[in-house]
C-alpha cells in the first residue's frame, strides 16, 4: 500500500494538472463559443437586416441553410466526419485509451460550421472531442499513460460539460466512476472516491471560473435559461405529474423513432457526403420556415419561449417540440454533427408550456417534468439529468425533477436501444 503522505501528494498533484487544464479548457470554450455567436450574428441578423423580410427572407433562410450543407459536405469528404458526439469521444477514450490530438484546429472548425449554420444541435459534441484531444497531448506530454492519461481526459470533459452548461455538477456526475481495478490496489472505494472528487473538481474549478471571467469581461458564452415558479407545487399540480411525464416519454419516444428512421436514410447516401450534407440542409430550413425555433440549439429560444409562451396557441407549441427532436435527428444523421442535449431540453419545455396552457396549472413545474422525463428517456442516467436541469428549475421542483428523471429512465425501448447506441 502507498503511504498516506504519498497517496495525497500524488492526488494533488493530479489535481494541479487538472486545474490548469481546466483553465485552458474554459478558455478555449469561451473562444469558440465567442466565434460561433458572432457568426451566427453576421449571418443571421447584420445580413438579413440588409434583406428586406417576408419571401426573400425565407429564400435566404434556405440558400444559407443549403450552401452551409454544401460547406460542411465538402469538408467532410476532405478530413472525415466530424466532430464526434459526446458519446462516441467517450468510447473512444475507453477503448483506445486516448483520443486524436493532431489537428484539433479541424474539429474546432467542424464543430462550428453546423452551428453557424443554423443547425438544430448543442455545442457540446465538438468542444468535448476539442478539450479531450487537448487533455490526451497533456498526458502524453506529461509521460501518463493508460488509465492516468484517461482520468485526466474525463476530468477535461468533466469541465468542457460543467462550463457549456453553467452546470457544475453535470461535468461531475456524468464522468464520476466506481474504482478501476488496478486502483483498488492503492485506493480503497473511499479513497477513491475522495481522489476523483478532487481532481474532477479542480478541473471543472478552472474551466468555470475561467469561463465566467471571460464572460464577465467580454461577453459570450451559453447557459440554459433559469425558469422562475410563481408558487409551490401543490396537489393540483401533483395530479397532472402523470400526464406530464407520459408526454416527456412521449418526446423521448418520438427522439428515437425518429433517429431509427433518420439514420437508416442518412445511412443510404452516407457515401455521398456532399449530397447528403446539403438535403439536411434544406430540410432544416423548410422546417425552420414552417417552425422557427426547430433552427439552432435552442438555448436562445428557450429564454424567448419562456417571456412569450402565453401568446403561442398550443397547437403550435407541440408543433415546435415534435419539430425540434425531428430536426437534430435530420441534422446528425445526415451528417450535420453535434450534440443533442440543447435541443432535447427545449422540446420538453416547448411541450411542457403547451400543456401548461391546457392544464392550467404552474407552468414551470410543467415544464420541469416533462424535460426531465424527455431527457431522462434518452439519456438513461437520471443523477446526470438533475445535474443539468437543476440550475433551470427552482430548488422546490427537485422532487417532481428528480422522480420524472428517474422514472423515465426505467422506462424501457428495447426495440431502439441498438440505434440509440
Amino acid at each position: 500500500m502507498l503511504r498516506r503522505t504519498q497517496k495525497i501528494k500524488n492526488t494533488l498533484l493530479f489535481a494541479l494538472y487538472a486545474l490548469v487544464l481546466g483553465v485552458f479548457s474554459g478558455a478555449i470554450i469561451w473562444l469558440i463559443l465567442y466565434i460561433m455567436n458572432f457568426c451566427i450574428d453576421v449571418i443571421w441578423q447584420k445580413i438579413p437586416d440588409k434583406i428586406s423580410y417576408g419571401t426573400n427572407y425565407y429564400i435566404y433562410q434556405t440558400a444559407v441553410c443549403t450552401l452551409g450543407g454544401l460547406v460542411i459536405g465538402v469538408f467532410q469528404r476532405k478530413y472525415g466526419i466530424l466532430p464526434d458526439t459526446l458519446e462516441e469521444t467517450m468510447t473512444k477514450l475507453k477503448k483506445e485509451g486516448t483520443y486524436s490530438y493532431d489537428k484539433l484546429y479541424i474539429i474546432a472548425i467542424a464543430a462550428l460550421l453546423p452551428l453557424v449554420f443554423g443547425g438544430s444541435l448543442g455545442p457540446e459534441a465538438g468542444l468535448t472531442g476539442l478539450v479531450t484531444g487537448l487533455c490526451c497531448w497533456a498526458g502524453d506530454k506529461l509521460k501518463y499513460k493508460g488509465e492516468e492519461a484517461k482520468d485526466l481526459a474525463r476530468a477535461g470533459m468533466a469541465a468542457t460539460l460543467g462550463v457549456i452548461f453553467e452546470a457544475p455538477l453535470f461535468g461531475f456526475i456524468n464522468n464520476y466512476e466506481k474504482p478501476r481495478e488496478d486502483e483498488k490496489k492503492y485506493f480503497s472505494p473511499k479513497e477513491f472516491r475522495v481522489a476523483k472528487a478532487i481532481v474532477y473538481a479542480a478541473g471543472i474549478a478552472g474551466g468555470f471560473g475561467t469561463m465566467m471571467l471571460l464572460k464577465s469581461l467580454f461577453g459570450g458564452g451559453l447557459g440554459l435559461a433559469r425558469f422562475t415558479a410563481e408558487k409551490n407545487a401543490g396537489i393540483v399540480e401533483w395530479k397532472w405529474f402523470i400526464v406530464f411525464a407520459a408526454a416527456g416519454l412521449l418526446c423521448g419516444l418520438l427522439y428515437l423513432t425518429f433517429n431509427k428512421i433518420t439514420k437508416a436514410l442518412g445511412q443510404r447516401i452516407k457515401k455521398y457526403r456532399i449530397s447528403s450534407c446539403m438535403t439536411a440542409g434544406f430540410l432544416l430550413a423548410m422546417l425552420g420556415i414552417w417552425l422557427p425555433w426547430t433552427m439552432f440549439s435552442g438555448e436562445h429560444e428557450m429564454g424567448i419561449l419562456m417571456e412569450n409562451w402565453e401568446n403561442i396557441p398550443v397547437t403550435l407549441l407541440m408543433m415546435t417540440a415534435i419539430g425540434k427532436i425531428l430536426a437534430v435527428n435530420i441534422c446528425v444523421n445526415f451528417g450535420w454533427k453535434g450534440g443533442n442535449i440543447f435541443p432535447v431540453i427545449f422540446s420538453g419545455v416547448s411541450m411542457g408550456y403547451a400543456l401548461a396552457a391546457v392544464s392550467g396549472v404552474e407552468p414551470v413545474f410543467a415544464v420541469a417534468v416533462v424535460s426531465a422525463s424527455a431527457y431522462g428517456y434518452i439519456m438513461r442516467k437520471p443523477l446526470t439529468v438533475v445535474a443539468v436541469l437543476f440550475l433551470c428549475f427552482p430548488l422546490r421542483l427537485i422532487v417532481p425533477l428528480t422522480a420524472a428523471a428517474y422514472i423515465a429512465s426505467l422506462i424501457p425501448a428495447p426495440w431502439l436501444k441498438s440505434n440509440h447506441k
